[in-house]
């Protein structure tokens, strides 16, 4: 019992040399996030927000943001107006954003986008320095500035390339939301991509809430604690925390505190300020007791505990959207009145995990394979997922139906890199499924855990090969069919090379090069004229439009074919070879050939002398003839 006992009071000790730590123990604060939203209020809305959720869905941001970021908005229609001017986050600015939200409405004649994103990067300067700066984008319909159709196409086009160029060179991402099937995705999606923004749809008003959470995350995201089973853990120096739990129309939320007392929004305690939103609440408590406090209430993914603490936890930047195969480096650091902790021996009492959780469950997730620096640091893996083509692959644990694996998230272990005092690992995308994940980066220190949470899109590779199984019936033969899919706007289809290797029964194996396939689309028929089993190997080259060279090694697929062979399309492959019948029939072709050419030499030499005495005969009666005469 001792030694345990031990353990927890070096680690209590080493906290405490963090609150004491030395300005030659830090390094430079991280760059505070610079966010501006963009709020659509054009008529549009009454009916794709006919309870004006766009409220509720901008308090949730205004109360998670943390203190160090700098934010405004605005809302647009026909012109853009300043609801909050951009300035430092703290209590002020607060109290006057949560004053004006109310001031949202669905009035506005038009939805001038340019006009709007011109109005929130005022101000910005071609920075010198490293700047995280992000512009939100929350809109329900198409570029309208006017009642000229031209007008609008010609604002539209400006947006396309003299805005999307000056985004660039101010190094702003820019952010955006839909809320209506009428919108212009096209647009928004180029905005966001071409810039390294996130783009998210909203099927209706409801989802705003949650929407404005993920987006509060991928640009100034808060210092969180874990909420696992509805469970988290206050230390000492948590100042405050707020509590965000979603809940459904009838539920109720309460808090058990760690002495037992519950807290709610009819029984709410002294430095506790409880507010009920349209599907979720929000809890601050300042002061908060040490412990393990307890949500009663819906379990929900999105549920979030905001700390404010003086330590704190960063991240690298992640991409929004990343290429299918390639390395996603993961680096966090732990902060201390929002400068880098670098006290080695504090450190390695630090536990760094990332759990990377796919959020979209049709899909089953694949081995993550890590690469840690250190090269005898070892890799996490886990299990290799079921491919969604019908073809056979490696198959799953028999105790774990396919949405229990989906939902498994994949914990990654971090390393301590003691020259740069951060935890890094790369996660290897290669086996992964395309779609959107969840990262969880947490730090554990035995007495205090920090995380934070990112979001990102893992695009499938622009180049890449299905493939069917056909088999056969009446109308069509047996066959694999194999179809070769690029990125038009991404593939140069003029390079496309590559060959795919079909190994079936032995004796037949084809290759086929892809680069004498001129067919659009790429649809190979591969016939199968034998049951048994087939593998396809696959390797794809081509280079994008800006000259780079992808190189793509599809999973191998395997195929089983089971069918009787018509007796008209058996061959003599299908007959056993026999010595036996060979020499017999080459004994019985010799002795044919023998007797030819025996009946041929009789005939000739019978029928020789014969003439030759004929002739002698009439020779000798001619010349006696003429004696006489």
């Amino acid at each position: 019992m001792k030694r345990p006992l031990l353990i927890v009071l070096i680690r209590q000790l080493s906290l405490l040399l963090v609150l004491f730590i030395s300005t030659t123990s830090l390094c430079a604060a991280a760059i505070p996030p610079e966010v501006r939203l963009l709020i659509d209020v054009s008529g549009s809305m009454k009916e794709n927000d006919p309870q004006n959720l766009r409220v509720p869905a901008l308090r949730l941001v205004n109360e998670l943001l943390p203190a160090n970021a700098q934010a405004g908005v605005w809302l647009f229609a026909e012109k853009a107006e300043v609801l909050s001017p951009p300035s430092v986050v703290d209590d002020k600015w607060k109290n006057r954003t949560r004053s004006r939200l109310d001031r949202i409405h669905s009035r506005g004649l038009f939805t001038n986008i340019e006009q709007a994103i011109n109005a929130g990067i005022d101000g910005w300067k071609p920075p010198i320095e490293e700047t995280d700066r992000h512009l939100v984008l929350l809109t329900d319909g198409l570029v309208d500035v006017s009642k000229d159709a031209n007008q609008s196409a010609a604002s539209r086009e400006r947006i396309l390339s003299t805005q999307i160029d000056q985004l660039r060179e101010l190094k702003v991402k820019v952010h955006a939301i839909a809320l209506s099937d009428a919108v212009d995705t096209e647009l928004l999606r180029m905005l966001t991509s071409e810039t390294g923004g996130w783009f998210e749809s909203a099927a209706n008003a409801d989802e705003l809430q949650r929407i404005f959470l993920h987006m509060l995350e991928q640009t100034a995201a808060p210092t969180t604690v874990p909420l696992t089973g509805n469970r988290f853990q206050i230390d000492g120096q948590v100042s405050e925390f707020t509590l965000l739990a979603f809940r459904g129309s009838e539920r109720t939320t309460a808090l058990i505190t760690p002495d037992g007392k519950t807290i709610s929004a009819t029984k709410p305690q002294p430095g506790a300020l409880w507010r009920e939103e349209e599907g979720y609440d929000l809890v601050t408590l300042t002061k908060p007791m040490p412990g393990q406090w307890q949500l009663q209430g819906v379990t929900d993914p999105d549920n979030r505990v905001v700390v404010v603490t003086d330590l704190g936890i960063e991240l690298n930047p992640l991409p929004a959207a990343l290429s299918h195969g390639a390395p996603l480096p993961i680096e966090t650091w732990l902060t201390d009145h929002g400068k880098m902790v670098t006290r080695s021996d504090l450190l390695q009492l630090v536990t760094a995990t990332a759990t990377l959780t796919l959020l979209d469950l049709a899909a089953a997730p694949a081995p993550a394979a890590v690469k840690p620096p250190p090269a005898d640091a070892h890799a996490d893996t886990v299990a290799a997922h079921e491919d969604a083509h019908p073809v056979e692959h490696a198959e799953k644990p028999a105790d774990k139906p396919v949405a229990e694996i989906a939902a498994a998230p994949i914990e990654v272990h971090l390393e301590l890199d003691a020259a740069t005092s951060h935890f890094h690992a790369e996660l290897e995308t290669q086996l992964l499924t395309p779609g959107s994940y969840q990262l969880q980066v947490t730090l554990d220190s035995g007495t205090f855990k920090r995380q934070l949470v990112k979001r990102f899109k893992l695009i499938g590779a622009p180049l890449q090969v299905h493939y069917t199984q056909q088999n056969p019936n009446e109308k069509t033969p047996a066959a694999i069919i194999a179809t070769v899919e690029f990125e038009a706007d991404l593939v140069d289809r003029k390079t496309l090379s590559g060959y795919l290797s079909i190994q079936g029964p032995p004796g037949l194996a084809t290759v086929i090069d892809l680069a004498n396939q001129n067919a659009e689309p790429l649809v190979l028929t591969i016939p199968v004229t034998q049951p048994g089993k087939y593998q396809v190997q696959a390797r794809l080259l081509a280079r994008t439009s800006n000259g780079e060279m992808i190189d793509v090694k599809p999973e191998n697929a395997n195929f089983t074919f089971d069918f009787a062979v018509p007796e008209e399309t058996k061959t003599s492959a299908d007959t056993p070879f026999s010595w036996l019948d060979f020499g017999l029939y080459l004994l019985i072709g010799n002795a044919a050939l023998g007797l030819i050419l025996g009946l041929t030499w009789w005939l000739l030499h019978r029928s020789k002398p014969a003439a030759i005495t004929t002739t002698v005969v009439r020779a000798s009666k001619s010349s006696a003839g003429a004696t006489s005469t």
